[in-house]
């Protein structure tokens, strides 16, 4: 079956969430020629969720989880109260499709992120985000030199190793600190005493050590996302009425360079978070969204 055929089909089929109102958008007909960027992209991205979700043959479902990947970006940056649930979700949907992808035997399909930030990034956002981003970087960084070391100097952990301290010390200079955010030496006896397979102390699942600290380090750069974007929105609402996150999603828009810093920091924590579940982290939504 051709690919446009596929892509035929599956816009054909009717979105589970067309004839209701999305899950955080109250008073919204059937008709998205009012909605806004965020709206729109929580609603397709609730209807490709559920379609790969579904009992729909493996090839429509390989389509519809690599657009969510893509919906669900577009709600990370646009929304403002869904950036750790579109960052997650998309990764989550890129998961799906590769597993779909591999399936299907289809490619082309799906869009990998970089878990790698360029040299000559720009960021706009405060010295404490990026301080967290820059710390959770290179804890992990240090984390994977440590688990290249117990398994027989591995050539992929060292990789990941540097990628990682690589991004820290990119976002140690982006934005001016005070001192530097980086540590460079953390706790050991965790890693030595379980090299290959350990718990999670977020939420007790039990992962491969590389596993759970790549993801440790995406949801410690959620962390510091939210704890920024949280004194911004109580900065606003001390100047003006309160709203509900609804009314917030959808009103609220970002600037062009609020919305650069916010996809290139989605990319990246949803590239740790596909890593982590390559690697074996088990793709959990109650586990990871909050």
């Amino acid at each position: 079956m051709s690919l446009m055929c596929c892509l035929g089909l599956l816009a054909a089929l009717p979105s589970p969430a067309a004839s209701a109102a999305v899950p955080g958008i109250s008073g919204r007909g059937t008709d998205e020629s009012d909605l806004s960027v965020c709206e729109r992209a929580l609603s397709l991205g609730f209807g490709d969720l559920e379609r790969y979700q579904s009992a729909l043959p493996s090839y429509l479902r390989l389509f519809s989880a690599a657009d969510a990947q893509s919906r669900w970006h577009t709600a990370a940056v646009e929304c403002p109260q869904r950036f750790a649930e579109g960052t997650v979700r998309s990764a989550l949907a890129f998961h799906a499709a590769n597993t779909l992808a591999d399936r299907t035997g289809i490619g082309g399909v799906v869009t990998a992120s970089s878990a790698s930030l360029d040299d000559d990034l720009t960021l706009h956002v405060d010295t404490s985000t990026a301080a967290g981003l820059s710390l959770a970087e290179d804890r992990a960084g240090f984390a994977f030199e440590i688990l290249a070391a117990r398994h027989g100097a591995d050539a992929t952990m060292y990789k990941l190793s540097d990628q990682r301290k690589s991004n820290a010390q990119i976002l140690a200079t982006v934005v001016a600190h005070e001192s530097d955010p980086r540590q460079k030496v953390y706790a050991v006896d965790s890693l030595i005493a379980n090299p290959d397979e350990t718990v999670d102390p977020t939420n007790g699942l039990k992962a491969a050590t590389s596993a759970v600290v790549e993801m440790n380090c995406a949801l410690e750069e959620l962390d510091a996302v939210s704890a920024g974007t949280g004194k911004q929105s109580d900065s606003a609402s001390s100047s003006g009425s309160s709203s509900d996150s609804t009314a917030d999603d959808a009103s609220s828009s970002r600037t062009d360079a609020e919305a650069h810093d916010l996809a290139v920091i989605s990319t990246l924590v949803s590239a740790h978070i596909a890593t982590a579940l390559d690697l074996g982290y088990p793709a959990l939504e109650t586990a990871l969204l909050k």
